[in-house]
């Protein structure tokens, strides 16, 4: 069945179960009133204005009982109960729906004003809003009630200052007062009592850093006096020295390390068994089959024996062991000897050393082609006993097009990839250690590919590269590949040039040069609202070589034994912002921007260095990688032949989209796209696709909307758009809102275009 019929079916049958909105109240008693919610008002402006919607927020969040869910305005899960409950059977699909996915009502009388009372009260309490009045009631219209309430805030509380009023003859005063810098509690700021929890928190892992192994956040207590006046509080910070142990004053080091290299975790063997144990370097190291060198867990380790506790450098260590991926259990164990020692036991389960994987995939474009490819690979995760990765990787596939009216050529390909990667930097003459809590990786790789665009041309593309990827952080992520050869070789079947142009997709020659790449994400250990994505690409080619022969495409073209080698410099930007609402609901926003600079032995990037648009993670209005260059469009030009893709030097993109949560694995998404593909240089088979000044009137734009059915493992997408914007039309005709005619097939077979993939755009 075509792909757009599919994607009508499914949006017929989301629509009919969406349609159902009738009352929900009928089933009720006479006695009986549907809670619908709460309400919040404050009646003062002590508070700021930003501030008190806040406030609304968190005290309607706050009330209990919640009423019945909604999903787009609707009650559905209340539907689905009274709907499940009106069949006298319990069982068949009626009943297990309404067991499934009913909720049953929340009545009015369930809500209980004065308890609801104190609990605003409670935490207007916390947020420093001592004198807080609370009034509540209930209102019923007819058969539904809600809860309504008038808050008088009064004035809040403010933080004056913040004594660390430790005495100071306890042996652990000073080291605490040495952390005041990193107070929490700043003066100024509105009491909270969240804060406070949290500085103790900050202060017990301070003191775990410096030793104090068996300190616990209980042990301290903060005091808040509010007489100081004004409307204002002094913190003061102490320990509950009656009720602290000795133990935990004292400073711990670490004794003796023990690492188990083979651990079974169903094991009975007691774990202090020390037979058959290597002593190496300060690590008592028990590897019965000797699977390991020992230099290996050295490296892992940020300490030595003697060293003082330090909790922060103990985590880092285990991520190490995790980050290797030759261990997939990984734990340590703390043991305490005489007062201050602690002996450190660390239990690591291996991966089996060798491991086959199978893959098979399925993709889609959005100009009616579809295709499949197939994968193994063998991994060694331990080739030279210190968790080298070997891998050997082949691959297959097939794109073809299975309707449409300008038939695009099948595309077939095979390849292959052998590759090994270091735990550790690998330079030569030097040593250079790192201390994150990742391991880096050094990576030696070459792979092979052939593509054969049927009765067209075929490409063979060789690469040799060598680099190192790292981590600076949890967030930040780097990869340096200093040293890359790619030869490529493109074939052509004259007998049947006249069918296509594929002038831009010619490349042979040489691609030689270093590559960097940065990766920000802070979605990654965040629970904020609002977060970040950055990734930027650096790529050059021919530099050292074209300076040294003073190549110019043009005048004096330059080769290396025999071949042809690429001139450019290309830099690439991703920027994304993520907005998170109450309920998970998402607004998604990217910034895409390329440019590749083209000089001396190049008039253009090679094609496989190029930007393309359109497509179903690009500019979802338009036909797969046909969007561009410029003003260019194909089908608008008389006595052209076909184009089998189009590419360019540079690009600009925009994309926002709302994802909304509808129902457990069901979302919806609306969104729009911008942008286009430039070249750098005039290309006659490209009329209007040079870049120039002009370039923002150039944008197509496309709005639509998309089905999303996430089932954690996989997320299965389904998105409809269409033009509202064409670059290629004069310029007062780009705009064709008007034209928009659902009801004409012709409009919809050349501006409808469904988009069917697996995972978000972006």
């Amino acid at each position: 069945m075509p792909l757009n019929r599919i994607y009508l079916l499914l949006l017929l049958a989301v629509s009919t179960l969406l349609l159902p909105a009738c009352s929900n109240t009928r089933y009720l008693s006479e006695q009986q009133q549907l809670y619908t919610g709460s309400s919040v008002k404050i009646t003062d402006k002590n508070a700021p204005k930003k501030e008190r919607k806040n406030l609304k927020s968190e005290l309607n969040a706050v009330v209990r009982p919640l009423p019945n869910r909604k999903t787009l305005g609707m009650r559905l899960r209340l539907s689905f109960y009274n709907w499940a409950g009106a069949s006298k059977k319990n069982k068949g699909l009626r009943h297990w729906l309404g067991a499934k996915f009913g909720e049953p009502p929340v009545l009015a009388s369930s809500v209980n004003i004065a308890t609801n009372e104190k609990l605003l009260q409670n935490q207007l309490q916390n947020r420093g809003y001592f004198f807080a009045r609370v009034t509540g009631t209930m209102k019923v219209h007819k058969r539904k009630a809600s809860a309504a309430f008038e808050v008088s805030t009064g004035p809040q509380y403010h933080i004056r200052e913040t004594v660390f009023a430790i005495d100071s003859d306890l042996y652990v005063a000073n080291d605490i007062k040495q952390t005041a810098n990193k107070t929490l509690l700043k003066p100024n700021a509105p009491f909270n009592l969240e804060i406070v929890k949290a500085e103790r928190l900050r202060i017990e892992r301070d003191l775990k850093d410096r030793g104090y192994y068996l300190f616990k956040p209980d042990y301290l207590y903060v005091e808040a006096d509010t007489t100081a006046g004004n409307f204002q509080v002094d913190m003061r910070i102490r320990v509950k020295r009656d009720s602290i142990p000795d133990d935990a004053y004292r400073i711990h080091k670490l004794n003796q390390v023990f690492i188990y290299a083979n651990y079974q975790l169903n094991r009975t063997v007691s774990d202090t068994n020390l037979n058959n144990a290597v002593y190496y370097k300060g690590l008592h190291i028990l590897d019965k089959r000797k699977r390991y060198r020992p230099f290996l867990f050295r490296d892992m380790m940020l300490f030595d024996s003697g060293q003082v506790y330090n909790r922060t450098i103990q985590n880092r260590t285990i991520s190490r062991f995790v980050n290797l991926n030759t261990f997939k259990f990984v734990k340590n164990r703390f043991e305490l000897k005489g007062d201050t020692l602690l002996d450190v036991y660390y239990y690591l389960s291996p991966f089996p050393r060798k491991s086959l994987r199978f893959e098979v995939g399925a993709n889609t474009q959005n100009d009616s082609r579809a295709g499949s490819s197939v994968s193994i690979s063998w991994r060694n995760r331990n080739a030279f006993r210190a968790a080298e990765e070997f891998y050997v990787k082949l691959n297959g596939g097939f794109e073809s097009q299975y309707t449409g009216i300008a038939q695009q050529p099948s595309i077939y390909t095979v390849g292959g990839e052998l590759g090994i990667s270091f735990p550790y930097f690998v330079v030569p003459f030097f040593k250079i250690p790192s201390n994150s809590s990742t391991v880096p990786r050094t990576v030696l790789k070459t792979s092979y590919g052939y593509e054969s665009q049927k009765g067209l041309l075929r490409i063979n593309s060789y690469k040799v590269s060598f680099g190192y990827d790292w981590k600076e952080t949890l967030q930040k992520e780097h990869q340096f590949y200093p040293f890359n050869i790619n030869y490529v070789k493109t074939d052509t079947f004259s007998s049947v040039s006249t069918q296509a142009t594929y002038a831009n997709l010619l490349f042979n020659g040489l691609i030689i040069g270093p590559t960097y790449e940065f990766t920000y994400n802070s979605q990654i250990g965040s629970s904020s609202p609002d977060n970040y994505y950055f990734d930027g690409l650096a790529d050059f080619s021919g530099v050292l070589v074209g300076a040294i022969d003073r190549a110019d495409y043009k005048t004096n073209p330059s080769t290396i034994l025999g071949q042809t080698y690429a001139q450019y410099a290309k830099l690439q930007t991703d920027f994304r912002y993520y907005h998170r609402f109450n309920g998970g609901n998402i607004w998604a926003n990217r910034i895409l921007i390329g440019a590749g600079i083209p000089y001396g032995n190049s008039s253009q990037l090679p094609n496989i260095k190029q930007f393309f648009s359109g497509g179903n993670s690009s500019l979802r209005g338009f036909r797969s990688r046909l969007m561009g260059p410029g003003t260019f469009n194909e089908k608008y030009l008389k006595g052209t032949t076909n184009y089998i893709q189009t590419l360019g030097d540079l690009k600009l993109e925009l994309n926002t989209e709302m994802r909304v949560n509808v129902y457990r694995f069901f979302k919806l998404g609306f969104f729009a796209d911008a942008g286009n593909i430039w070249l750098y240089n005039d290309n006659p088979a490209f009329p209007g696709g040079k870049f120039s000044p002009s370039f923002m009137r150039e944008l197509a734009m496309d709005v639509g909307l998309g089905l999303r059915f996430d089932f954690k493992i996989l997320l299965l997408r389904f998105d409809a758009a269409i033009p509202v914007r064409k670059p290629w039309l004069p310029e007062g005709d780009r705009w064709v809102f008007r034209q928009i005619d659902f009801g004409s097939p012709e409009w919809r077979s050349d501006n409808l275009i469904f988009n069917l993939a697996i995972g978000y755009p972006f």
